[in-house]
C-alpha cells in the first residue's frame, strides 16, 4: 500500500482532470443501467402482452410498429451516448496517466544525473535504461488499470448489485455468492503473479543491458572474432527472459481460466433458476433478459476486480525498481548552508584517503597544496590513484577521510553548482555528444555566440579541421564521433574548456592516446589554456609536464615525491626514472 500511494502521488497535479473522469464514469454507469430496458420493454410490451410501463392496458396492435421505431431509436441513443462518454472517460484517463508517467520519468532522469559516479560505475547502464524506459510505465498501469479500474468496477458493482436486488433479490444473492471464490483465487494466484513478474522484469533488464554492452564493445568483439560467443551469451539471456515471461503469463492465464470457470458456473446456475421462475410465472421473459444483462454487467467489474490484484502486483514490481533509484542516498550531498567562496588562494589536500566500496584504499593520507595560478602535474604508475585525486575536486566523489579545500573552504561546504562552474575538465577519452560541432563546443556555456565558439576552436587548434567538415560548425557528429580522429575529438574537448573559461582546469592525460602531430597541437593549445589558471594535470608525456611548476608523484595511493621537475630529477626517484634524469 505504501508503494501504491507513493506511485499515485504523481497524479495529484491532475486532480481536477481526475474528478472530471470520475464524473464521466458516473454517467457511464447510469447509461449501462438503462441500456437493457428498451429491449425488455420490446420483448414484454410490444412482442408480448404486458402493459406498457405505467399503463394498465396492453398496447394496441396499431401502435406497436411506431413503438418498435421509438424503442430502436432509444437503443441507438443509449449506446451512442454510452460509447461517447466511455471514449471521453478513457481519453482523459489515458491523458492523466501519461502525464503522471512523464512526471516520474523526469524525476528519475534528474535523479540519475545527480547520483555520483560511484553509483553509475557500480550499476549496469542497460539496467538503468530499462528502468527509466519500461519500469516507469508501472505508474501508468497503477493509475489507469489500477486506481481507475478499481473505481469504475467498484461503482458499477455497487450500482448493478443494488438494481438487481430491487429486480430479483434471490437471484442476486446467487450471483453474488461467487465473491468468496474469487477472493480465494486472488489469494492463490496473486503472490505467484507478483513474484514471477518481478523475475521476468529483471530478466528483460539483463537482456537490455547485454545489448547496450555489446554495442559499446562492438569494435572489440569484431576484432577478436567473438561474434558467436556474444551471440551465445545473448541467446542464453533471451531464453532465460522467455522462460521467465512464459512463467508469468502462465500464472496469469491459469488465473484467468479459474475466473472464467467461476463466472461460467455462476451464469449457468443463475440462468437455470431464472428460467424456472419464468416458467412458474414469477418473472417475465423481458425481466429475465434485463437480469441476465445486468448479470454480465455485474460479472464484468467482478472480473476486473479479480484481475486487479495481479495487475497491481506486477506494476508494483516495476515501481519498486524505479523507487530503488529514487531512494538511493546522495553520496555527494549538498550542504545545508552552502557557501560561495572565491577560488583565489589555491587548493589544498589534507590527509585525503579514498576507497571504492569495500576495496582497498586508492588514496592514502595524501597531503599537498596547489597555489592559485600554478599548474601541478600528477604522475605515477597505473592504479596509483591519479584520476581519483583529480575527480575529487569537482566532487564526483568525497574523501573517506581528510578534506580538500578550495579558497580555504572545504569542498563539502561549497554550493555544488557554483563549485563545478569554476572547473574546466578535459578527460583522457573525450565525451562527444551526438550533436553539431558548435553544440559540442558550446555545451558548457549555453547561449555562447558563434564568434565565441569559433574563437574557442581557434585557441584549441581545432578551427582548421572544422572548416574542412561538410557543414563546418553545423556538421552533426554521430554517436561516438566515429567520423573524427582521436586528436580531433580531443581538440573539440579542449575548445569546450576554452569557451567555459573556468579559473581551474583539470586535465586527465589529454595527450596519452594521440599521434605525434596531434600531441604537438594539443600541447601548444594547453600552454595557452593554462595561462593564469590553477591547473591539476594527470600526465605521462614530458611535453604535457613541461608547463607545470611542480610535480606530484603517487605510488600505490601514497604521495611519494613532490617538487619542481628539477628537484625531482636530482632526487633520482620515480620521476627521474620515468622522465629521465
Amino acid at each position: 500500500m505504501k508503494d501504491l500511494v507513493r506511485a499515485l502521488k504523481y497524479f495529484r497535479p491532475a486532480a481536477a482532470g481526475v474528478a472530471g473522469v470520475v464524473g464521466m464514469m458516473l454517467v457511464n454507469v447510469g447509461l449501462n443501467v438503462l441500456k437493457p430496458w428498451p429491449v425488455a420493454v420490446l420483448i414484454d410490451s410490444v412482442l408480448g402482452q404486458k402493459p406498457w410501463p405505467g399503463q394498465r392496458q396492453p398496447i394496441v396492435a396499431g401502435a406497436k410498429p411506431m413503438m418498435v421505431v421509438w424503442l430502436s431509436v432509444a437503443i441507438f441513443v443509449l449506446y451512442f451516448a454510452q460509447g461517447a462518454f466511455s471514449a471521453a472517460q478513457n481519453y482523459y484517463s489515458i491523458q492523466a496517466s501519461l502525464r503522471g508517467l512523464t512526471r516520474l520519468r523526469q524525476e528519475l532522469f534528474a535523479r540519475l544525473l545527480r547520483l555520483s559516479l560511484r553509483f553509475h560505475q557500480g550499476a549496469s547502464a542497460g539496467d538503468l535504461i530499462y528502468r527509466a524506459s519500461w519500469d516507469t510505465y508501472a505508474v501508468q498501469t497503477l493509475f489507469q488499470q489500477g486506481l481507475m479500474t478499481f473505481a469504475t468496477a467498484s461503482l458499477s458493482l455497487l450500482v448493478m448489485a443494488f438494481v438487481m436486488a430491487r429486480l430479483n433479490g434471490p437471484l442476486t444473492m446467487v450471483a453474488l455468492a461467487l465473491a468468496p471464490l474469487l477472493i480465494i483465487g486472488i489469494r492463490s494466484f496473486g503472490r505467484a503473479v507478483r513474484e514471477r513478474t518481478a523475475r521476468a522484469q529483471q530478466a528483460d533488464s539483463r537482456v537490455t543491458a547485454l545489448v547496450q554492452q555489446a554495442i559499446a564493445a562492438l569494435p572489440l568483439t569484431q576484432s577478436y572474432t567473438r561474434e558467436e560467443f556474444e551471440a551465445g551469451r545473448f541467446r542464453a539471456e533471451a531464453d532465460e527472459a522467455q522462460t521467465r515471461r512464459l512463467a508469468q503469463h502462465g500464472s496469469e492465464l491459469g488465473y484467468g481460466f479459474v475466473v472464467a470457470v467461476i463466472f461460467g458456473f455462476g451464469t449457468a446456475v443463475t440462468t437455470w433458476l431464472g428460467a424456472r421462475q419464468v416458467l412458474a410465472g414469477y418473472l417475465t421473459v423481458g425481466e429475465l433478459f434485463v437480469f441476465l444483462s445486468y448479470l454480465v454487467l455485474l460479472y464484468e467489474p467482478l472480473s476486473q476486480l479479480s484481475y486487479l490484484g495481479a495487475t497491481v502486483a506486477g506494476a508494483l514490481a516495476g515501481a519498486r525498481r524505479v523507487f530503488e533509484i529514487l531512494d538511493t542516498p546522495d553520496e555527494v550531498a549538498a550542504p545545508s548552508a552552502a557557501v560561495k567562496a572565491s577560488s583565489a588562494g589555491g587548493i589544498v589536500w589534507r590527509g585525503v584517503s579514498f576507497a571504492y566500496a569495500s576495496e582497498r584504499e586508492v588514496l592514502r593520507e595524501v597531503s599537498f597544496s596547489l597555489p592559485g595560478g600554478e599548474a601541478v602535474a600528477v604522475i605515477g604508475p597505473s592504479g596509483a590513484g591519479k584520476t581519483t585525486l583529480l575527480l575529487l575536486l569537482p566532487r564526483f566523489f568525497d574523501p573517506a577521510r581528510g578534506r580538500v579545500e578550495l579558497g580555504g573552504v572545504d569542498l563539502r561546504q561549497w554550493d555544488l553548482t557554483d563549485l563545478r562552474r569554476q572547473i574546466g575538465l578535459v578527460l583522457q577519452e573525450p565525451i562527444i555528444l551526438p550533436a553539431t560541432v558548435a553544440e559540442n563546443i558550446g555545451y558548457g556555456k549555453p547561449g555562447a555566440s558563434a564568434q565565441d565558439i569559433a574563437a574557442a576552436a581557434r585557441a584549441a587548434n581545432a578551427l582548421e579541421f572544422i572548416e574542412k567538415l561538410p557543414d563546418k560548425f553545423h556538421t552533426r557528429i554521430g554517436e561516438g564521433a566515429a567520423r573524427l580522429s582521436a586528436g580531433e575529438r580531443q581538440r573539440i574537448n579542449l575548445a569546450r574548456a576554452f569557451l567555459k573559461d573556468a579559473p581551474i582546469i583539470l586535465l586527465d592525460e589529454p595527450t596519452s592516446a594521440l599521434d605525434a602531430e596531434s600531441e604537438a597541437l594539443i600541447a601548444e593549445s594547453l600552454q595557452v589554456l593554462l595561462r593564469g589558471r590553477t591547473a591539476l594535470i594527470v600526465a605521462h608525456r614530458p611535453a604535457t609536464i613541461a608547463g607545470c611548476q611542480r610535480v606530484v608523484v603517487l605510488e600505490e595511493g601514497r604521495l611519494t615525491e613532490c617538487g619542481t621537475p628539477r628537484e625531482l630529477r636530482a632526487k633520482g626517484g620515480y620521476f627521474a626514472r620515468v622522465m629521465g634524469g
